[in-house]
C-alpha cells in the first residue's frame, strides 16, 4: 500500500523532443561507439521487450502505417523507457540527462548511471507519486514496512515517461544477486563495454534494466504523459456487475471475459510476489469494494487466513477468484 502497481496505462499526450545540441552530442557518441566496435554487431541477449514488440508489430501491419524512426543496429541502438516526473522530463528535454560520476554508489544497484527499462511498468516506479517496488525486492516475500492505518493515500494517476533512443553498444550482462556496482561502472567508463544489463527477471521473475554511464549514450526522443489505471478500481467495477447479476438471479460466477480481465490484472497486481498477494494488498481490494475488516490487526489477519485456503501465507489468483465468487453468492454487496 502507498504505491499500488497500475493494471495498465493510457497515453494522453506525446511530444517529440527537438533539441539540436543534445542530438549532436548523442550522434557524435554513437559514431565513436561505431568506430570502437569495428564492424561487430553486438545485441542485447534475447533482444529487448520494446524492440521485439516493434518487430512483431511491423510484421502484422502494412508498410504505409507510421512507426517510430529507424534505429542503427550496428551500434545496438534501441528504444527504451525512462520513468520520471513532469518537472524532470522538462529538464531532461531542455538540458539532457545529468550525471555525477563522483562519490559513492550507495543506493544504486548497478552504479551511478542512467537507468533504462524495456518494460513501462518498471519505469513507472520512478514517475509521479509514491515510489514503490514493482519487483525490486531481494526475494519473494519481501514486504515494505507496514503502511499507516486508515485509507490508503490518494492515487497519483498522471505521470510521465521518456521513450529514449539508446546506444547500447557492447553490453556487460550480469545476473548476480549483489552485483559489484563500482566494477560494472568501471567496465563501461574504461571502454571495455558500453552498457550494463542487470537481469532481475532471471533472478526474481521481475524486470531487466539497462544502464549507461554517459549521458551522450541516450537521447530523450519522446516525452509521454499517461494515466494510470489501477487494478483494485477495475476489480470493484467487475464485482459490482456480478452483484447486480446475483440480485437478478442469473449469477453463476464471473463471465469468461470477466475472468480473463481479472486474471490479466492479477498477474500485474501480484507480480512483486510472483503472482501472489500479501495481507496489505488484500486490504486494498477489500477497501475498493467497501468491505474492510473491523480493524487492521486481528480482524485483517482472520480475513486473510480465510482467503488463504492453501495455508501458505499468500493469496493466489485461484483463491482470490474463489472467495470473490463466494462473497457475491452470499449476497455481500458493493454499493458504488
Amino acid at each position: 500500500r502507498g504505491a499500488p502497481i497500475p493494471d495498465r496505462f493510457v497515453i494522453r499526450e506525446v511530444h517529440r523532443v527537438m533539441n539540436d545540441q543534445v542530438w549532436r552530442e548523442y550522434a557524435k557518441q554513437r559514431e565513436e561507439v561505431r568506430g570502437k566496435l569495428m564492424g561487430a554487431r553486438p545485441a542485447v541477449p534475447d533482444g529487448t521487450e520494446t524492440m521485439n514488440y516493434l518487430a512483431k508489430r511491423r510484421s502484422q501491419t502494412v508498410s504505409s502505417e507510421q512507426s517510430l524512426p529507424e534505429l542503427d543496429p550496428e551500434v545496438n541502438e534501441t528504444w527504451l523507457f525512462h520513468g520520471t516526473t513532469r518537472d524532470a522530463a522538462q529538464g531532461i528535454a531542455e538540458n539532457d540527462f545529468r550525471l555525477d560520476f563522483t562519490g559513492s554508489n550507495a543506493g544504486t544497484l548497478y552504479g551511478k548511471g542512467i537507468y533504462l527499462a524495456e518494460n513501462a511498468t518498471k519505469s513507472d516506479e520512478y514517475g509521479e507519486g509514491p515510489k514503490g517496488p514493482a519487483g525490486e525486492e531481494k526475494e519473494r516475500g519481501y514486504e515494505a514496512p507496514r503502511p499507516p492505518k486508515g485509507p490508503p493515500p490518494p492515487l497519483v494517476r498522471e505521470s510521465y515517461i521518456l521513450l529514449c533512443r539508446s546506444t547500447l553498444g557492447k553490453v556487460n550482462y550480469t545476473d548476480e544477486v549483489r552485483p559489484n556496482a563500482d566494477g560494472l561502472q568501471r567496465s563501461c567508463l574504461s571502454g571495455e563495454f558500453d552498457s550494463v544489463l542487470g537481469d532481475r527477471l532471471k533472478l526474481h521473475g521481475t524486470f531487466r534494466e539497462l544502464i549507461v554511464y554517459n549521458d551522450d549514450h541516450v537521447y530523450p526522443e519522446y516525452v509521454i504523459r499517461y494515466e494510470r489505471i489501477f487494478f483494485h478500481e477495475s476489480f470493484a467495477q467487475i464485482y459490482s456487475a456480478m452483484c447486480r447479476r446475483q440480485k437478478q438471479g442469473n449469477f453463476d460466477g464471473p463471465t469468461p471475459d470477466e475472468r480473463q480481465v481479472l486474471t490479466s490484472m492479477w498477474n500485474v497486481y501480484g507480480m512483486p510476489n510472483k503472482g501472489k498477494i500479501n495481507k496489505w494488498q488484500l486490504l486494498d481490494l477489500l477497501l475498493a469494494i467497501q468491505q474492510p475488516p473491523e480493524n487492521e490487526d486481528e480482524d485483517l489477519d482472520v480475513t486473510f487466513s480465510e482467503w488463504d485456503t492453501k495455508k501458505d501465507g499468500w493469496i493466489d489468483c485461484d483463491e482470490f477468484l474463489q472467495e470473490m465468487t463466494q462473497r457475491v453468492k452470499d449476497g455481500v454487496e458493493y454499493y458504488d
